[in-house]
């Protein structure tokens, strides 16, 4: 599965049959395992079908908003025979940033993991709801904020205490913009993804990224050294300051309802700041 996933005393489980995928400009070389799981059995939803019978990925005509449902053993690296496994090594949070201000990849404490997970911080990109064509900037706690019963905190500390007690070491992944409004590509993803799986990441030197206090990798195998620090995507490093300060002062805003919880306004020192 692809969205929906559990943790509880016995490890990792996920709680779908199957991946709901992205397929405007869906390419072969870039997302081979979509694109292989593209066949019968996979339902394709709002993309159209040029005259001789195969979809026309890049088509947007009827909606950015292009998907493809397949069942989980169109992959051929599945956990079987069912979606779950021991205990996390290693969590990643991903998100957008709109902003150009984050790195692909930084390293969390547990309190600072704890901040991020209940901040939610991510971008509504073009197609996913009605009206939204560019990149929006957004804040939905736990990155799921429509999906909660309880107040997002329970769910914070309860992530907390499940990295406490197996020794997780979590990540923030960033896959959005950087200072020249191009997006993070899929290679240098992977590589970060393999880089964190594998251990290497740990054995990188880290620098600390201002406003944030995050840990930054300056090198990683298979990731263009530039590409890891999000400023030197900028000509002048003062525009990336002044965007770093927005995005703290977006964080700082949201983080305001939050501040009538005592638990909650004690992690705010883990957060972005001045």
């Amino acid at each position: 599965g692809d969205d929906e996933h559990g943790w509880d005393d016995e490890g990792v489980f996920n709680y779908e049959g199957g991946c709901y995928a992205k397929v405007i400009d869906l390419d072969k070389e870039n997302e081979p395992d979509i694109y292989r799981a593209i066949r019968r059995d996979a339902l394709l939803e709002n993309v159209t079908i040029r005259g001789d019978g195969q979809p026309d990925f890049s088509d947007s005509s009827v909606t950015e908003n292009t998907r493809v449902s397949y069942p989980i053993y169109h992959i051929d690296n599945i956990v079987r025979p069912v979606s779950k496994g021991p205990h996390a090594k290693d969590v990643i949070f991903l998100t957008a940033d709109a902003y150009g201000v984050l790195p692909p990849v930084s390293i969390l404490t547990t309190r600072q993991a704890e901040y991020y997970f209940l901040s939610g911080f991510t971008s509504k990109v073009a197609g996913t709801e009605l009206g939204v064509t560019k990149p929006v900037p957004t804040f939905s706690p736990c990155f799921g904020g429509a999906f909660l019963l309880l107040h997002p905190f329970r769910y914070a500390e309860e992530l907390a205490r499940k990295i406490e007690m197996t020794g997780a070491r979590v990540y923030l992944v960033n896959t959005g913009w950087n200072g020249k409004g191009k997006r993070i590509s899929l290679p240098n993803t992977r590589a970060i993804i393999d880089a964190i799986l594998d251990g290497s990441i740990l054995k990188a030197r880290c620098e600390k990224l201002p406003f944030f206090d995050l840990d930054v990798p300056t090198s990683l195998p298979g990731v263009p050294s530039e590409v890891l620090d999000p400023r030197s995507s900028y000509e002048v490093a003062d525009l990336w300051t002044g965007r770093a300060v927005q995005l703290v002062r977006a964080f700082n805003k949201n983080f305001e309802k939050f501040l009538s919880n005592d638990k909650c306004k004690a992690l705010q020192e883990f957060g972005p700041k001045f």
